[in-house]
């Protein structure tokens, strides 16, 4: 089956576009601030002048603007592409910014709003929508003198080693490497942790009302995402919590299903999944680009039934968070094509959702080691028909 799941990894250095000027996209829904010094630091490297624009300051409260522009160091022109609230500044603080003839690169992650301004500044009629990799190639357009380069959401450096998720260049031998590999992911754990801690509490009382309430727990992801939703199931076990998990990785699509994402297209699963959902359920889809196709289908399936749907992602402003009651973000980013510090925080997510709710529901270390051991069932001879 095709996927687009590659298509969304284009690895292009910033440079090779020749800059002349950016434009800083900021979601005020999700300002994923770290992502957006990544960008500052490859505008300042190039030496060229920036804009910044808050987008979707309709949907948040001013505090929040002057947060990130403080942690950000970097003014912020409020606006909305949906409402076209600020376009009128945003022309006059381009054409005070930037020379003419200059080569302008629109930056920013998935949904930010990239493709959206400069439909609005050249009046083109352009595709955009809320799902990460509508943009999957880098554009150029004319307005007026300039000229404005659309991009996708995710810019990565490929002169330097591997630029997997974890920058390793400057390591020199193969124990600092591993060294800055297992420090990030802690790094991207710890930054979760500054974040998570309310919604894994609400969602830890949720889930426990709906155990208590006779129901079970569906938890549900492609790829990486897979592997914690089974590590969670697992542990689920492990403590008693009634629990099933559906993923995209069959027997005969690993590794490819982690890899490629092989599958996510497919709505069966979304709709198998559902066979197995009863009202007072709680679903919970795990996906970090909050894209995945099934994942967030599934999510959407089940709130249509009014099941409770929870989301574990990294990007908040994404179908798989539109579909979710709740919404547990992780903080991990920056991230290259691989996503190991976000799956590390999420199987962190995953172990403090579990194991908190079995120590409130008193789980004892005796009970746990009873659920784990081998329940052995007595079968026939192999060969008896």
């Amino acid at each position: 089956m095709h996927s687009k799941r590659v298509l969304k990894k284009i690895s292009t250095p910033f440079e090779s576009f020749g800059p002349q000027g950016a434009i800083l996209m900021v979601n005020m829904v999700d300002p994923q601030v770290s992502t957006m010094r990544v960008f500052l630091e490859a505008v300042e490297e190039v030496g060229i002048p920036v804009l910044g624009v808050a987008n979707k300051t309709d949907l948040v409260d001013g505090a929040g603007r002057a947060a990130v522009e403080g942690e950000l160091g970097l003014e912020l022109i409020p606006a909305s592409m949906s409402t076209l609230e600020g376009m009128e500044e945003i022309r006059t603080r381009l054409a005070e910014t930037f020379a003419p003839k200059d080569r302008i690169a629109v930056l920013g992650v998935f949904n930010s709003g990239k493709t959206s301004l400069i439909g609005n500044l050249t009046g083109l009629d352009l595709a955009t929508g809320n799902l990460p990799g509508t943009t999957l190639e880098f554009t150029a357009y004319p307005y007026g003198d300039y000229v404005l380069i659309d991009t996708v959401g995710q810019i990565i450096d490929v002169s330097k080693p591997m630029m997997v998720s974890v920058d390793l260049s400057g390591c020199e031998s193969t124990g600092e490497r591993i060294a800055r590999v297992l420090r990030q992911d802690a790094e991207g754990i710890l930054a979760t942790l500054e974040v998570a801690v309310p919604a894994i509490e609400t969602v830890v009382g949720v889930l426990r009302e709906c155990i208590e309430a006779g129901n079970k727990i569906v938890v549900t992801g492609a790829g990486a995402s897979a592997l914690v939703a089974m590590e969670m199931a697992g542990q689920g076990l492990e403590t008693g919590v009634p629990i099933m998990v559906f993923t995209n990785n069959l027997g005969d699509m690993q590794p490819i299903s982690f890899a490629k994402g092989t599958g996510e297209e497919e709505a069966g699963l979304s709709r198998y999944m559902s066979l197995a959902i009863n009202d007072g359920d709680v679903v919970i889809g795990i996906s970090a680009s909050g894209g995945t196709g099934f994942v967030y289908h599934a999510l959407e399936r089940a709130r249509a039934r009014s099941v409770i749907t929870v989301a574990i992602t990294e990007n908040v402003d994404t179908p798989l968070g539109d579909a979710a009651d709740y919404v547990i973000k992780s903080n991990a980013k920056p991230e290259g094509p691989s996503s190991s510090k976000v799956q590390a925080a999420h199987l962190a997510i995953g172990h403090a959702l579990l194991l908190t709710l079995a120590d409130e529901r008193g789980v004892s270390a005796d009970r746990s080691i009873e659920l784990m051991l081998p329940e052995v069932v007595p079968t026939k001879k192999m060969g008896i028909k």
